[in-house]
């Protein structure tokens, strides 16, 4: 196998304790042994190909263990490593997590411009909203699951969002103004996105409860609020979990959603019982958008396979919906810089605006031509 020389930078005022490598390439492990540096190095031997995210983390003095974070303390985004033979790898450490969780934080990217709270089945349900100023009747609408992470840095995992607000207010320039309703998620998640019982969600899926909730409170709701919008005019978007929802509840539902956002989907779950699942439904009246990052995957050839089985599953769709295309992100990773840089291009394709800029391209139309 290559070795692999990982060197770190880290932050002046590191306290004392034993650092250590962790990451997905070993499930995100906190046991230190055999992953330690020594005087800011660790040599290490990994799988040619290997694609992996990895952070470092500190055994304190007491026992406990640190993550690094970002230089506010909050979290940070994990360092990619691509192994491809005999490398040097270096790794800087911004700072170090702390009970502040980065509440100063400087933000990138707009908030939203109103919250407002719905009842739903599992509590209460923030919803997100965002419109360009002097357009206050009824728009085009766009539902975006995992609403946390879609607009300003705050409220998100690690310090990255999908700067929604920038996307739609430039799509907004261009003479094409839509309205965004983000669903923020909690640690119900799985449950909530997943629409088949697997371990994650405890072998008890609340998909239709999800997907229910969203056409019997959300949409009517909003259409109280901003006037009606018509299904070709409203869309559901949102990436791995997000994506596989999208397109359960865009093909459970027929004729509820003119566009569909299938970013990174992730159909592992239960054996793959999506792709069983879709088998033979569509709706003649959608257009459905499905992405994938080539360095989505545990190694180069992995990457690879999940490209196939995106292609391949829009493939199967093409023919039973109005549009189906397929995109690549060329240098993209499951993560949400990823999708902050492919959610402009779905928007214009979404409106008719047109696509363009870091996408490789892959139209499929109801015919069934391979893509």
């Amino acid at each position: 196998m290559p070795r692999v020389t990982v060197q770190l930078t880290l932050p002046p005022d590191t306290p004392p304790g034993t650092l250590f490598l962790t990451g997905d390439h070993r499930a995100w492990s906190d046991d230190p042994t055999g992953w330690t540096f020594r005087d800011g190095v660790l040599p290490a031997e990994l799988p040619d190909g290997l694609l992996a995210q990895v952070k470092v983390r500190r055994v304190n003095p007491d026992g406990t263990t640190t993550e690094e974070g970002d230089a506010w303390g909050g979290r940070a985004r994990a360092h990619r490593i691509k192994v491809r033979g005999d490398t040097t790898v270096s790794l800087t450490v911004a700072g170090w997590q702390d009970a502040s969780g980065g509440a100063a934080r400087p933000t990138r990217s707009a908030p939203p411009r109103e919250e407002t709270v719905l009842d739903a089945p599992w509590g209460a349900q923030s919803v997100r909203l965002w419109w360009p100023a002097g357009h206050e009747g009824p728009l085009p609408l766009l539902i975006l699951h995992d609403g946390q992470n879609v607009f300003d840095e705050a409220p998100t995992f690690a310090g990255d969002s999908w700067d929604a607000a920038g996307a739609a207010q430039a799509l907004a320039d261009a003479g094409h103004p839509v309205r965004i309703a983000a669903l923020p998620v909690n640690d119900d998640r799985s449950r909530r996105y997943v629409p088949f019982p697997f371990e994650l969600n405890g072998f008890d899926s609340g998909a239709d409860e999800y997907a229910d909730w969203i056409i019997g409170t959300l949409l009517p709701h909003l259409h109280a609020r901003f006037g009606p919008v018509p299904a070709q005019d409203t869309a559901l978007a949102g990436s791995s979990f997000g994506g596989l929802i999208t397109a359960f509840a865009g093909l459970r539902d027929p004729g509820t959603y003119g566009t569909l956002g299938v970013f990174s989907p992730a159909v592992w779950p239960a054996d793959f019982a999506f792709l069983r699942w879709m088998a033979g439904r569509g709706d003649l009246h959608s257009r459905v958008w499905v992405d994938m990052g080539d360095h989505e995957g545990s190694s180069m050839q992995g990457a690879q396979e999940v490209i196939t089985l995106a292609r391949d599953l829009t493939a199967q769709l093409a023919p039973h919906v109005a549009e189906a295309r397929f995109t690549v992100g060329e240098g993209h990773w499951h993560d949400e810089p990823a999708w902050r840089e492919r959610l402009p291009a779905f928007l214009r394709w979404w409106r008719g605006a047109g696509v363009a800029g870091g996408l490789f391209e892959h139209p499929a139309s109801r015919s069934g031509q391979p893509i």
